[in-house]
């Protein structure tokens, strides 16, 4: 009889059963199980699937995918087969649904179960959005970390610390907001707590070509941070639209209002020095990278109270940081634009960490480390 985890493999042309040869028999089996809702939470798992092959050479890691919606008994049953599961679920998924989720699957793995749980949070901040569920896990993977594990302790107005610093700066209410409290409870084994990789690694990223900084430039500065009035990001970008505007007589300035085709956006990129980036859901953003890719300077909003990785965000090595309410923005393009050398030396450094980061050997060995501190926690956690 067929086992619920061939079926699985079979349903989804698992990496495993169509290997083929010339690969050792894999030492760990890992499933990443998702309920597929959210494409740029689900892009955490993207260069897992690019460096698959890698995985299970070097590492003897063969992987799995499988839904988490719609499993049958035999599918729960057959998690017990793997040595490492993956589970991602939608941030928008109620608390009493997301842990009722995560007990199941610790339940079914059952009591003394050699099988590692590793969360991936694929949400966009920095903030740990069910604080309880961490309890439930051997490893809770970010893309980015508080540098001040101090800040896994506070409860934000709205999901994250973006959120509440809208709130205390703007006045926004998060009441009728779908998740009004975020973090509300600290997180209480932070050492379950790790630094995976960031968006630099999702697929749209890793297909974009490098654009020397030193191709001709028609703009200056560009900034395309307008939203929707109605969004709360507007408060936190109001300054920068502000800032951006008063520099439109010194400097060929676009600070454009209408949306625009990705080959149009694309082209505007390619013709500016100086990007600014503010921040969006989460401190990083595509358009952080599309700007390095592009040949611009990145210049964002200091993001020096996290950590992550690829580290594409070193003051003054591979993006120039202003100040959350951007009153130094004048000064900090000026002294780039005023020195091409800098600037180009700065982006240039940012194209060769992001290629770096991009191959195979820098992520095969991230999981590697991955796979270690996993041991080293359940260890940790054991002895206590």
């Amino acid at each position: 009889m067929t086992s619920a985890r061939e079926r699985l493999r079979r349903s989804v042309g698992g990496f495993v059963a169509s290997a083929g040869a010339g690969f050792a028999r894999p030492a760990t089996r890992m499933l990443l199980l998702s309920d597929g809702r959210e494409y740029t939470s689900e892009q955490q798992f993207a260069p897992i699937w690019r460096h698959r092959n890698r995985l299970r050479r070097d590492l003897g890691l063969a992987i799995d995918w499988g839904p988490l919606d719609g499993q049958d008994d035999a599918g729960w049953h057959g998690l017990s087969g793997y040595d490492l599961i993956g589970l991602k679920l939608s941030f928008r998924r109620s608390a009493s649904e997301a842990m009722d989720i995560v007990r199941r699957v610790r339940e079914t793995l059952g009591q003394g179960s050699a099988t590692r749980l590793v969360y991936f949070d694929g949400d966009d901040d920095s903030a740990v959005l069910w604080p309880e569920l961490v309890e439930l896990t051997d490893l809770y993977v970010k893309k980015h970390l508080f540098t001040d594990p101090a800040d896994y302790r506070r409860a934000f107005i709205g999901k994250s610390n973006l959120t509440d610093h809208a709130a205390r700066v703007a006045g926004r209410s998060f009441a009728d907001d779908i998740i009004p409290i975020g973090q509300p409870e600290p997180v209480l084994t932070p050492a379950k707590l790790y630094l995976g990789w960031n968006i630099a690694l999702d697929d749209k990223i890793a297909r974009l070509p490098t654009v020397a900084p030193t191709t001709p430039r028609s703009i200056d500065i560009c900034g395309r941070v307008h939203v929707s009035p109605d969004s709360w990001l507007g408060d936190l970008r109001a300054p920068a639209i502000a800032a951006l505007e008063s520099l439109a007589g010194r400097w060929r300035v676009a600070v454009p209002r209408a949306r625009v085709s990705q080959a149009a956006y694309d082209a505007e990129l390619r013709a500016a020095r100086i990007c600014v980036s503010p921040f969006g859901y989460g401190e990083l953003c595509w358009r952080d990278f599309e700007a390095i890719q592009a040949g611009c300077l990145l210049v964002k909003p200091d993001v020096g109270h996290i950590r992550t990785a690829p580290d594409l965000f070193e003051a003054g090595v591979t993006y120039a940081p202003v100040r959350w309410d951007y009153a130094d923005l004048e000064g900090v393009c000026a002294r780039y634009l005023s020195d091409e050398g800098a600037r180009i030396a700065i982006v240039e450094e940012g194209q060769r960490r992001l290629r770096e980061s991009l191959g195979p050997g820098w992520f095969v060995e991230r999981m590697r480390v991955l796979l270690a501190a996993l041991e080293k926690a359940a260890d940790e956690i054991a002895k206590e």
